[in-house]
């Protein structure tokens, strides 16, 4: 074999190595170039032309609320819906803020809660001294280990509390 000759490997003779491969020589390992995916379209939605679009007449309506007015094209007009939450006298027994109507100051307001530690925190404190003692002042830093006390945010009195209970 002459120095400038291909071996059948494809490597000139006198060189050692791994036959290399040289792209597009032989056809049958031609592959397609992959074609970019056309752009996303998002579908039209679906609408039925017998079903009319909107909020339909005769709806039943829930509470003493005035009859909305109906117009000729069958939809009643869309607004705002007002809903009147109930006021308290007083917060007690309640876990979140309520709407009240100060029995002080005769205000009306959403309480504030203060958490204090009362009894059942200390309860709680007791029993983790007793089972596990260096987290015994674990249930003085958690709030819902201590009793919620409503105020009243005009006056800031008290109206209402919810005691800690374990169990």
């Amino acid at each position: 074999m002459d120095y400038n000759q291909n071996n059948q490997y494809g490597q000139v003779s006198g060189q050692q190595g791994y036959p290399y491969f040289q792209p597009n020589q032989n056809p049958q390992y031609n592959q397609p170039q992959p074609q970019p995916y056309p752009p996303y379209q998002q579908p039209a939605p679906y609408l039925d032309p017998n079903i009319p679009v909107g909020q339909p007449v005769g709806q039943p309506q829930y509470g003493n609320y005035p009859q909305q007015p109906v117009y000729s094209s069958g939809f009643v007009q869309n607004g705002p819906i007002y809903t009147a939450a109930p006021v308290l006298r007083s917060a007690e027994g309640m876990r979140f803020p309520v709407q009240i109507q100060c029995p002080y100051c005769n205000q009306q307001g959403i309480t504030r809660i203060e958490n204090r530690v009362g009894d059942g925190t200390i309860c709680a404190s007791i029993l983790v001294l007793l089972f596990c003692w260096p987290l015994f002042w674990l249930p003085c830093c958690l709030e819902d280990c201590k009793d919620r006390v409503h105020l009243c945010i005009h006056c800031q009195k008290c109206v209402g509390k919810k005691k800690y209970e374990i169990c």
